[in-house]
């Protein structure tokens, strides 16, 4: 599953960090982050609803990113009302509820297929194709990795930086949005260039 990567709280959506070290905890196989012990606290008084409500967030977060307009399953168009639900932080879609109950009854697999889509789909703008978040330049020796988390490409240099970046995955998702919107505002220009 992906760790908690919001850079905000799961139950106020204040920021991380402002009251100090930030209460992490594993609620129904997924971790969540809080910005203070109270929020955590108030979190537990209905899981059900605060569960629907990071859920709608992260939906909403990861659905611009989503790789495909098709079946995980079958291949076959999601059509107009895909059912979106969040597995271990990542948002899948299905276009049942019997595909949905087949994805979250593997669903080590559908994310190994959904992170192939994600690095397909999101290579070739990539805003940092030679430089790791975690070190800097990707030396040519180097091996280069393409993880995903919450549905982005991110590219590490070796093995330990993956690690790096799954431990601390808000602090690097935004550096590398950051990369692909210079890079995207890059190509704007120069496609209206003469």
């Amino acid at each position: 599953m992906d760790r908690y990567y919001l850079g905000v709280c799961a139950w106020c959506g204040g920021r991380l960090g402002i009251w100090g070290e930030a209460p992490e905890q594993i609620i129904q196989g997924r971790q969540l982050r809080y910005c203070r012990e109270e929020c955590q606290r108030d979190f537990g008084r209905d899981i059900v609803e605060s569960t629907r409500r990071i859920d709608a967030i992260m939906i909403a977060d990861q659905a611009p990113y989503y790789p495909v307009e098709v079946s995980l399953l079958t291949g076959r168009s999601l059509g107009s009302q895909p059912i979106d639900f969040v597995w271990g932080n990542r948002l899948f879609r299905a276009a049942s509820t019997e595909e949905q109950s087949e994805i979250l009854a593997d669903p080590a697999r559908f994310i190994r297929i959904l992170d192939r889509h994600v690095v397909a789909a999101q290579t070739p703008t990539y805003g940092m194709p030679r430089k790791c978040p975690v070190q800097g330049d990707i030396l040519p020796s180097d091996a280069v990795i393409d993880i995903v988390v919450a549905n982005r490409m991110i590219r590490v240099c070796c093995g330990r930086c993956v690690l790096a970046v799954k431990a601390r995955p808000y602090q690097y998702l935004g550096m590398v949005e950051y990369a692909n919107r210079q890079a995207g505002q890059q190509h704007q220009s120069d496609i209206r260039s003469p």
